[in-house]
């Protein structure tokens, strides 16, 4: 994989030339096989594509955005791109990594829009883990062994177009799943809404941290906006920006050779003082103490 050298952000890049934007590994090539110059797998790093690790057999740690989460045979972590994750040391399980690009979606008119569609990657809205039963264990591991065989055939009549749609169906599943553990379910007209606020956000986050700016962009209220995220999230927008942006400087404080100074300028502070004083509010801490925190 190939990475940059300021932080350790992991671009997709496969293994095998016959999947340009898909790849599915064991956890032994995980761990063993498949060395990461550059970065510690071990250690946090950004991914810049779609992973999902679905598994099979076994108990351990995850770490996903500062957060650690436990996982058992049939629990399945999605985890999003640009999010921060870390392997732990764990040769005992047996686990698929299934790694894949937005791209590889986009191949598919009816998966063009999948991923915007399901929440299972929208890390703001849902926990990443989703813990199967045992019979719905048994229909997600034959999808996965299905979709194994399939990559490891030779070049194929629809090979690629095959692994597409099982992987489809394995996310509309997962989806289906989660959807149905939820107490509330959020209108559509909200969802949509919501979504195009957190677009706003991704591309704004930086430059304005007031909510009234992003009723401007999306032409309505500061009271609908509220609305929305109170709908979703039971959280004033407000409080969910200053979420938002918290684990987006988590995220460069990951990185120690910037100094606070440096990521202050970065996430539109322009003041260190004020960019110290912010970030303990919302995370209890001092940058200088979550640096200490995470890089042991």
């Amino acid at each position: 994989m190939k990475i940059k050298r300021d932080i350790p952000e992991v671009n997709y890049s496969n293994f095998h030339k016959k999947q340009s934007d898909f790849e599915i590994v064991t956890n032994h090539e995980v761990f063993v096989e498949k060395p990461m110059s550059g970065a510690n797998r071990f250690k946090p790093h950004r991914i810049h594509f779609y992973a999902i690790l679905f598994i099979k057999e076994g108990e351990g740690n995850h770490f996903i955005d500062f957060k650690t989460y436990q996982y058992k045979k049939g629990s399945i972590l999605f985890i999003a791109k640009d999010q921060v994750h870390a392997f732990e040391w764990n040769l005992a399980r047996d686990a698929r990594f299934m790694l894949f690009t937005e791209d590889f979606f986009q191949k598919s008119r009816l998966g063009s829009t999948l991923i915007q569609k399901t929440g299972l990657f929208n890390y703001h809205l849902n926990d990443p883990l989703l813990q199967l039963d045992d019979e719905q264990y048994e229909v997600f591991n034959n999808l996965v062994s299905q979709i194994e065989e399939e990559y490891s055939r030779e070049d194929d009549f629809a090979t690629e177009e095959i692994i597409l749609s099982s992987l489809r169906i394995f996310l509309c599943l997962a989806e289906r799943i989660r959807k149905n553990k939820r107490t509330k379910q959020t209108p559509s007209i909200y969802q949509e809404e919501f979504s195009i606020f957190q677009k706003l956000l991704k591309n704004h986050l930086f430059e304005s941290r007031k909510v009234q700016f992003y009723a401007d962009k999306m032409n309505i209220s500061t009271k609908k906006l509220n609305r929305i995220t109170r709908d979703i999230l039971n959280l004033p927008a407000k409080e969910y920006i200053h979420d938002v942006l918290i684990i987006e400087i988590k995220r460069f404080l990951m990185n120690t050779n910037l100094s606070a100074k440096e990521i202050s300028y970065k996430t539109g502070f322009e003041e260190v003082t004020n960019f110290v004083k912010y970030f303990k509010k919302y995370s209890g801490m001092t940058p200088a103490q979550f640096k200490k925190k995470f890089h042991k």
